[in-house]
């Protein structure tokens, strides 16, 4: 069966998810919320179900992953999972579009965090718990994906996990590989776990230390309140979210390193220092504009600057929004853009980050040096390098192939989103913020609010077409582009 491999990692993803499921339906009968139970035990009996058949159907098949069955395990998954993630919100009555509810468990297992359910304060506190959740799901399927990916085609992995697969395409999915994906997510878990109990320990309550726990290291962003205001009560709590948020950013076969023994895995990764290296320009460069545009202080200046540049870069879309004397929010038309340069760079990869990641920004910076280095001294020959490795011609292609891919998206999906009555401005916004899977990033106030973009204020508002629209954008952009592109070339179908 050439479809075995693929029906074996969707249907035990579903089987997991449904067991993610018996957690806040415990919660909701101990909140006495028995309708809001009912969802989540049919939800997960409903999912279990058709886990349990991809399973069995597929047991005793050749589960080697190739080419053809990793790009479809890829692409797939990113649809399959949160059809089902939806269950809950649908059943419950809470989300009552069945778009509305796919929209947002595609926005929580993408990490992307855009949302359209509002009056977060007055919804029941196992449906908050669900939406963190399926983000802390969705990050731990990212990291395994492109692991899966790196074991395949040429781009960045170096993981356990990425290394076990690679050793396993002539067999069936050995214990090396089980042994891998539990590693890594020991590590995830270890993780999550301290970012928790210091969110705890820093001020917020359980409940909501749980819930910014699980969204935090998946740089996903979900809200548990309508605005958030707890996260900025308490300069410890943006310290230990600005932690977790870089941590989350960083390749975690670096993290796993680390818990393995090798104290200088990290220095020793030439995106590590690039991602600290971006974050401190980005610094410098909004303390500088709002310095120049407004009258803060220089430590308000300062937190403004640090949480919000680690926000954007992550792509963890915590907005922390400058606020003058008057009440009256005010974003320099210069952060905006540096933020949003931020968010499209985007993390390291192998992370739970998005955007077109640090490693290829690196290549297109390096090649441009080379080509300004050239104009002077055209007989050069130069040796281009990423930390200790050469940098190939197949290497640059792709970098410059997938850079094209994503600014050409950014384009035509905003295009798209013009003709829902979004102005191009809002537009452009919101295809960047989502193609780099940063949807909470995007306060509609940044962008004109609802006056600019048809009478529009947030993603609940938006027309069917354009959440339809947003929901391929997610899906790209938590996707390699060339793993979707590769599933249309009928050479691959022919192997």
């Amino acid at each position: 069966m050439i479809f075995g491999p693929v029906m074996t990692v969707i249907g035990w993803s579903l089987t997991l998810l449904s067991a993610l499921m018996v957690l806040p339906c415990l919660f909701a009968l101990e909140r006495a919320s028995i309708d809001i139970a009912a969802a989540f035990f049919v939800s997960a009996i409903v999912t279990l179900f058709f886990g349990g058949a991809l399973v069995f159907a597929s047991r005793g098949q050749a589960t080697a992953l190739n080419r053809r069955n990793t790009f479809m395990i890829a692409a797939v998954i990113w649809v399959i999972i949160p059809a089902f993630a939806a269950l809950p919100f649908y059943l419950s009555g809470l989300v009552p579009s069945l778009l509305d509810a796919f929209f947002e468990a595609l926005s929580g297992f993408t990490t992307n965090g855009a949302s359209v359910m509002e009056g977060l304060d007055d919804m029941p506190r196992s449906i908050i718990l669900w939406r963190a959740l399926i983000q802390w799901f969705g990050g731990f399927a990212l990291i395994i994906i492109v692991s899966m990916l790196a074991s395949v085609i040429s781009i960045p992995g170096g993981s356990p996990l990425s290394r076990a697969l690679a050793k396993s395409t002539r067999r069936r999915l050995s214990r090396r590989v089980r042994d891998a994906v539990l590693s890594t997510l020991s590590v995830y878990a270890i993780l999550t776990g301290l970012c928790i109990v210091l969110l705890w320990f820093s001020g917020l309550s359980a409940f909501n230390a749980l819930c910014y726990g699980f969204s935090t290291l998946s740089t996903g962003g979900f809200l548990v309140s309508d605005n958030g205001f707890e996260l900025f009560e308490n300069r410890m709590t943006e310290i230990v979210l600005i932690i977790f948020m870089f941590a989350g950013a960083i390749n975690f076969s670096l993290h796993w390193a680390f818990f393995n023994g090798n104290r200088k895995a990290y220095f020793e990764n030439s995106e590590y220092r690039y991602l600290i290296y971006v974050f401190l320009a980005l610094v410098i460069g909004l303390m500088v504009m709002l310095s120049q545009e407004t009258h803060f202080e220089f430590l308000q200046t300062l937190r403004y600057s640090i949480f919000n540049a680690m926000s954007f870069l992550t792509t963890t879309g915590y907005v922390m929004s400058p606020l003058t004397e008057s009440g009256d929010i005010y974003w320099p038309v210069g952060t905006l853009m540096l933020l949003f340069i931020a968010l499209t760079i985007g993390g390291s990869t192998g992370s739970t980050s998005g955007g077109l990641k640090l490693m290829r920004v690196a290549i297109l910076v390096k090649l441009v040096l080379v080509e300004v280095r050239n104009l002077s001294f055209p007989s050069a020959v130069v040796l281009l390098k990423y930390g200790k490795d050469k940098i190939t011609k197949d290497h640059l292609l792709a970098t410059w192939a997938f850079f094209t891919f994503y600014v050409f998206t950014i384009l035509i999906v905003a295009l798209g989103l013009s003709l829902s009555g979004i102005g191009l401005q809002g537009g452009l916004a919101l295809a960047s913020a989502n193609l780099a899977n940063a949807g909470s990033a995007i306060d509609f106030i940044m962008i004109g609010g609802g006056e600019h973009n048809g009478g529009i204020a947030s993603y609940g508002g938006l027309p069917a077409f354009a959440k339809i629209l947003l929901c391929f954008t997610m899906v790209i952009g938590r996707l390699e582009f060339f793993a979707i592109l590769a599933l249309f070339n009928p050479a691959l179908w022919k192997r």
